[in-house]
Parts: structure tokens; C-alpha cells; sequence
């Protein structure tokens, strides 16, 4: 009697201690970066309007619940470079400033991309294209200037942005994919010269729809050649600009397996799901959204249908996708470094006003008021279940 006593004491003090731990892990997760923090980085896209119009609510609200940040703009060549005698890199400065002064991770995004980039980097004055030796000198001169200056000031670069076709080669439409003829030079000169001007940076190369597996199929190419000229690639970007129906999860574990086989770090990056119809009975689709004749009430009324506010029962449905997808993730963890949603609120996000301008979207973890959504709750709630 006494053995089942002293048996009954030690189980009840387990049970007391494991419920005391679960009561702290609760606790401690009432913020992303400390939900996953021993699972990834979590991270935010960061509008540099915060910055600059000193958005305490906005600035305060990022320091509270992520431990990464991403720059929107000021990283990229239109601002950094934006003439062939003007570099600024104050923007910069005072993104890694605020990075530095709350302990976040900062990102530099990105380095080589064919947009958000001027065209004197391949084109004359006159419109004329440039040498392949011209292009390659201005591009080895903007990263060696760039890195060089942001050295020690962010801890990893997007060097490459994009460059890979949906069918698996390489772009051809624009920019550098479109003037540079030898494409797996130009992606090698852009890594090779990024790890010469920062050493301790990691270099990841950063991409959309990557859960079309013949997508993956020019990203590991890109990785498998890198490593064999013994060139660096630290990891790779899978961007999540992601909707309610789509990619079906199973694509996106493969490609999460696929990449991290290829022994790089996998992040899922610029994550958003984009819960308004893109076109109506396959009718409209893409840059063809944005002609005038689209914005006229007929067609907005069925394309910006929750202008004037969210219906319960669609917030409820963008929480179960986003659970559905960081589920995934969170299942996935052990080769997953870092998951960044591209944008604080909705109110900030790019969304709005793609692929059809002025309509009202809610992609985020927060509304326009800086309030918790559904999502939010749901996803916090992952690593405790």
C-alpha cells in the first residue's frame, strides 16, 4: 500500500511539472519569433517608410514579434545605383541601423535582378546595348561596391533574383537574361564576386513559383553548377506569394526536400496568400488585369469584392491556409532556416495592387490596424499542438 502511495505521489508531481511546462511554453509563445524559436528565423519585410516617418507603432510591433527583417526597395540597384554617377546608400544605412540597434537579422535583397534595375547597367545612352565586357564590369563594379559597403551590416544577400524560366532554363525576356548571352557566367561572376567583397555574408539565390518541380529542376542547376567551380551558394529562397487553392502542399514539400538534398539552406521567403480572384472563368489573367477597361464597376465589383471590409467566414478561410502551409513548414523544420512574410500588415502589402490595381487584399498576419488576425492565432498555436 505504501509502494502504490509513494507511486501515486511521483506521478502526480509529474504531471503537476509537465503541466507547469506547458503553462510556460504557452507563455513564452505569444510571439512568433518566440513560438518557432527553436524551429527558424522568422521574418518581415520592412517598408522603409517606417524608418523614415519613424512608424513607432509599425517599428515597435516588428521588434515584438519577429527576430529577421528584409528590405522592400533600398537594397536594390534602382535605389542604390539609380544613375551611372549616383550611389545612395543612406536608405541602407538606415535599414541596418534599425536591424543593428533591435537585434534582427538583416537581409540585403537583392543584388542582381532584371527589374527594379536601371537600364544604363546594359544599355547606351542611346539605347544601343552594351559589350558583354561592359555589362560584366558594371555589374562586378555595383556588387563589389555594395557588398564592400554593407559588409558586417547584413548577414546574408539575395545575390540573384529570378532568373530561372517556369519550364526550368534560364529567362530571356528582359534585363540581364535578356542582354547577357552566357547566363551560367553572369550567375557565377554575380556569387563569385558577392563572396570575394564579404566572406561571412551567406549568399542565397531567391525565386517565385518554385513549387513547379520544373522549376526546381534550373534552381538545382544553378546550385549543382555553383558548387562544382567551387563557387559558394549557401541556400535557396522559395518565395511564397501562395493563394487559397494554390500550390497544393505536396508540391511544396517536394520542393522542400529537393532543395535541401542539394545541402543548402531552405527559407521560404516573401510569404503572402493572396485570397482574391485573379481572373473569372479563366477569362482574364496576368498583365492583361491591368487594362483601363478592367477598373470599370462591372468587373471590379467581382474582382475588389471586400472593398469595404472581410466577411468572417473568408478571414476564417485565409487562417486555415495560412495553418495548412506553416503546418507544412513547421513539419519540415529541421531543413528549414528561416520563413519571411513579405509585409507587416495588410494595409502595407504589394497585394494590393497586384496583379490588379486598387483593389483591397488581405495577405497578412495583421489587419490594417495593426490587430492580430485569425491567422495569427492559428499559426502560433502550431508548435504547442
Amino acid at each position: 500500500m505504501k509502494k502504490n502511495y509513494v507511486f501515486l505521489l511521483l506521478t502526480t508531481a509529474l504531471l503537476v511539472g509537465c503541466g507547469n511546462k506547458s503553462e510556460q511554453k504557452q507563455q513564452q509563445s505569444e510571439t512568433l519569433k518566440e513560438a518557432f524559436a527553436d524551429d527558424f528565423l522568422v521574418g518581415v519585410a520592412v517598408s522603409q517608410d517606417f524608418i523614415t516617418n519613424n512608424d513607432t507603432a509599425c517599428l515597435n510591433l516588428i521588434c515584438e514579434q519577429f527576430n529577421a527583417v528584409s528590405p522592400e526597395d533600398v537594397l536594390k540597384p534602382e535605389t542604390v545605383h539609380p544613375s551611372p554617377d549616383v550611389w545612395n546608400f543612406a536608405p541602407g544605412d538606415a535599414y541596418c541601423k534599425f536591424a543593428a540597434d533591435h537585434g534582427l537579422k538583416a537581409l540585403g535583397h537583392t543584388l542582381m535582378w532584371h527589374n527594379q534595375t536601371p537600364d544604363f547597367f546594359w544599355l547606351k545612352e542611346d539605347g544601343s546595348v552594351r559589350s558583354q565586357e561592359e555589362m560584366k564590369a558594371n555589374l562586378v563594379e555595383y556588387i563589389e561596391k555594395t557588398v564592400t559597403h554593407f559588409a558586417g551590416k547584413v548577414y546574408a544577400w539575395d545575390v540573384v533574383n529570378e532568373i530561372v524560366s517556369e519550364e526550368g532554363g534560364y529567362r530571356d525576356d528582359k534585363g540581364w537574361e535578356k542582354y547577357y548571352k552566357d547566363r551560367d557566367e553572369l550567375v557565377c561572376l554575380a556569387f563569385s564576386t558577392a563572396q570575394r567583397c564579404d566572406p561571412n555574408a551567406e549568399l542565397y539565390y531567391n525565386d517565385y513559383n518554385m513549387w513547379r518541380q520544373t522549376k526546381v529542376d534550373g534552381v538545382e542547376h544553378i546550385v549543382k553548377m555553383l558548387k562544382e567551380k567551387g563557387i559558394r551558394i549557401d541556400g535557396v529562397g522559395i518565395q511564397g506569394h501562395w493563394g487559397l487553392n494554390y500550390p497544393d502542399i505536396k508540391d511544396i514539400e517536394s520542393t522542400i526536400d529537393r532543395l535541401s538534398a542539394l545541402g543548402v539552406k531552405v527559407m521560404i521567403t516573401e510569404l503572402d496568400i493572396d485570397m482574391l480572384p485573379f481572373s473569372k472563368e479563366g477569362q482574364m489573367t496576368g498583365k492583361a488585369l491591368f487594362d483601363p477597361a478592367l477598373q470599370r464597376e462591372e468587373f471590379m465589383r467581382w474582382l475588389n469584392p471586400y472593398a469595404d471590409g472581410l466577411p468572417e467566414d473568408v478571414d476564417q478561410q485565409i487562417a486555415d491556409r495560412y495553418e495548412e502551409i506553416m503546418r507544412c513548414i513547421y513539419n519540415k523544420r529541421d531543413k528549414i532556416a528561416r520563413v519571411t512574410f513579405w509585409g507587416l500588415h495588410d494595409g502595407v502589402s504589394w497585394k494590393n495592387n497586384y496583379p490588379i490595381p486598387n483593389r483591397t487584399n488581405y495577405p497578412l498576419l495583421f489587419d490594417r490596424n495593426l490587430k492580430k488576425k485569425k491567422a495569427f492565432k492559428q499559426i502560433i498555436s502550431i508548435p504547442q499542438s
